[in-house]
């Protein structure tokens, strides 16, 4: 089993895409008067919320941000579990003393409410959050390589997009695919990373104790 497995949050750790997509829309309208379709959000991933919302609103400003953190909380008040068997694998990993990281694109801010709504609060260290300008990732499994004094061989990383078995790729570590959320299509994300898809959280977890 690898020393470093690393999470994503969205989609991976919990089916956090319907609070965000109901947040960003509600914020758009907010300032524009718009309705913004669900593939318009996901254009604008891999930057966090700052960067997501400078694209969609033009006049962007602190309240803004203020106003969707305030949309993204009230969101969130229907979600407050994980997937079923992501504590399950946290407690084996745990157990078998791997680290397990955080990693996401998301913001600093909207990540700490998700994790508090999710209970999940203890169970990642570190937890580093994305930035405006883009998608950061594979640097940050490099800092995380370097503080724990890992070859990339000991880390892989727990994400459900095309762009998390990229940066895995870029960093030289293993990426498990998440395909358990409701807008997951495992078979075009095998052709991407064959062997290494996962339907759901027990399949992933046999896999790993298997290892």
């Amino acid at each position: 089993m690898k020393k470093i497995i690393a999470f994503d949050m969205d989609g991976t750790t919990a089916e956090t895409f319907p609070v965000i997509f109901d947040s960003f829309r509600k914020t758009v309208h907010d300032y524009t008067d718009k309705w913004i379709s669900n593939q318009v959000i996901l254009a604008q991933f891999g930057a966090n919320e700052i960067g997501m919302l400078k694209e969609l609103i033009p006049n962007y400003s602190d309240e803004v941000l203020e106003t969707f953190h305030k949309n993204y909380r009230s969101a969130h008040m229907l979600l407050r579990k994980p997937f079923d068997g992501i504590n399950d694998l946290l407690h084996m990993l745990h157990e078998h003393d791997v680290i397990t990281p955080m990693i996401t694109g998301k913001g600093e801010q909207s990540l700490q409410t998700s994790l508090d709504a999710l209970g999940l609060n203890d169970q990642f260290d570190p937890v580093m959050s994305g930035s405006p300008d883009g998608s950061i990732k594979s640097q940050q499994f490099a800092q995380v390589l370097k503080q724990y004094d890992q070859p990339k061989e000991q880390m892989a990383y727990i994400g459900d997009a095309t762009a998390d078995i990229e940066a895995c790729q870029n960093a030289g570590i293993t990426c498990y695919t998440a395909a358990w959320s409701i807008n997951a299509k495992p078979d075009e994300m095998e052709k991407l990373n064959p062997g290494n898809v996962f339907t759901s959280v027990e399949q992933l977890r046999d896999k790993l104790l298997e290892s």
